[in-house]
Parts: structure tokens; C-alpha cells; sequence
């Protein structure tokens, strides 16, 4: 890895996605930052349900002839739809194409523009693997990626090291909008640590597992749950 390529980060706007865009850049290396609202972070304006081509070759301009060094996935869509069909096809297409198959729109399509040994990082959740009421949708898609990164560590074989980071619940604006104040408390205080992950910590994390560690995480998944899955077996 040279300070001359870039880490792609999508989901730049806030929470985790827009951290990482900040520490990156601390330590002097290159970002693009992709999101569907504008922001200090947000290089391109992309809506991830719908990628184009324009899209595509947006990011291929801003590469300006360098070479993507990592994709940072952390873009996630958690929503619940109505009790009618058009929105329940809408909502499912949506969750599925920002959470899931945008980032294989985005390996598959910028495939040329990766640096010689690159590194996809997936945010999961560890809804993928124990969830709760009324998020179907958001467990199914996390879920998915687990075989989605199976079956392109197989195809990409040595050519890039891709592995997934399944989180517990994160302060974080999509835990905010999903829970209040005291609910957040009430669910330090029910894990065994006492506390959330924080953005910052989990950023640091990853560009080390990045930078250092790469090599050994192909098609890994990387649990950072601050105990909560320890607990299903007595709850």
C-alpha cells in the first residue's frame, strides 16, 4: 500500500463511514468518500439503491490515475415497510441494493481500478446472526453478505483480501433514529461491557486490519459484538 492510492468509503456522510474519512485522512492517506446526501466528507453523490455507469466512471475520474487501495462498505439502509405490496417490493429492493449488492456492483465494476493487492472491509451487524423484532429486512440483508463475500473470496482468489467486521450496536446515527436516550442505556447496561462501540475506536481498527492484517483475512468474519451474542443462550 503507497499513500498514493485511495480507500473508498461509502456511507462518508455520517456516523462510522464519515470517521474513518476523518482518521484516514489524519494519517495522511487518500480517500473518496461516496454517500446519497452531500457533506464535508462526501466526495460523490451516489445513491447506492441505483448505481450507473455515470456513477462509475464519477469514481474513476476522482481516482485521477491512481488505484483504489480499499473499499470501506459502511452504508447500510434499515427500514420496515408498509403493509402494502408496492412498498414492501420498494423497501426490499432498497435495503437489499444499499446494504448488499452495492458492493458487489462497485467490486465487479471498478475491478480494473484496484491497486495490485487490495482489501474489501464489509460493516455487518450482528443482526445477520441474532436479531430483533422488526427488522427482517436489515438481518436478511446483512445476513446475505456472509455468502456474498464466500463466493467473491473464491473468484478473487489472491487478487484482493475481502472480509466483513459484524458489529454490535454503535453510537451511531442509525442507532439513534431506531432508539431513544434511555433505551440506549438500558442496553449498556445490559451487555457485559457496559458500553457501545464507539465510531472512533472501531475506525482505528479497521485501518489496522487494513494496513497490517490484510493478508490473513481473506473471506474472515471479525465479530466485535462488546458481548451481546454471549448472551442469547441465557436470554
Amino acid at each position: 500500500m503507497t499513500n498514493k492510492n485511495y480507500f473508498l468509503i461509502t456511507g462518508s456522510s455520517s456516523g462510522l463511514g464519515e470517521n474513518l474519512v476523518k482518521v484516514l485522512n489524519e494519517k495522511g492517506l487518500k480517500t473518496i468518500g461516496i454517500d446519497i446526501d452531500e457533506g464535508r466528507n462526501t466526495d460523490i453523490v451516489v445513491d447506492l439503491a441505483s448505481i450507473s455507469m455515470d456513477d462509475i466512471e464519477k469514481i474513476k475520474v476522482k481516482l485521477e490515475n491512481s488505484k483504489i487501495d480499499s473499499i470501506i462498505h459502511c452504508a447500510a439502509v434499515q427500514k420496515n415497510p408498509q403493509k402494502n405490496l408496492s412498498n414492501i417490493s420498494k423497501t426490499f429492493d432498497e435495503v437489499f441494493s444499499v446494504n448488499t449488492k452495492s458492493i458487489y456492483v462497485l467490486i465487479e465494476m471498478l475491478e480494473s481500478e484496484f491497486s495490485e493487492f487490495s482489501s474489501i472491509c464489509v460493516i455487518s451487524s450482528v443482526h445477520a446472526i441474532a436479531t430483533t423484532v422488526n427488522n427482517t429486512l436489515y438481518a436478511s440483508s446483512k445476513s446475505a453478505l456472509r455468502g456474498l463475500i464466500q463466493g467473491l473470496t473464491l473468484e478473487k482468489q489472491d487478487k484482493m483480501s475481502i472480509f466483513e467486521l459484524i458489529l454490535g450496536a454503535m453510537d451511531s446515527p442509525m442507532l439513534l433514529n431506531s432508539v431513544n436516550e434511555k433505551e440506549v442505556n438500558d442496553l449498556k447496561n445490559q451487555l457485559p461491557s457496559k458500553k457501545i462501540l464507539q465510531p472512533e475506536e472501531v475506525s482505528n481498527l479497521i485501518i489496522d486490519l487494513l494496513i497490517k492484517h490484510r493478508s490473513i483475512l481473506h473471506g474472515s468474519s471479525i465479530v466485535i459484538d462488546n458481548g451481546v451474542l454471549s448472551q442469547l443462550s441465557t436470554n
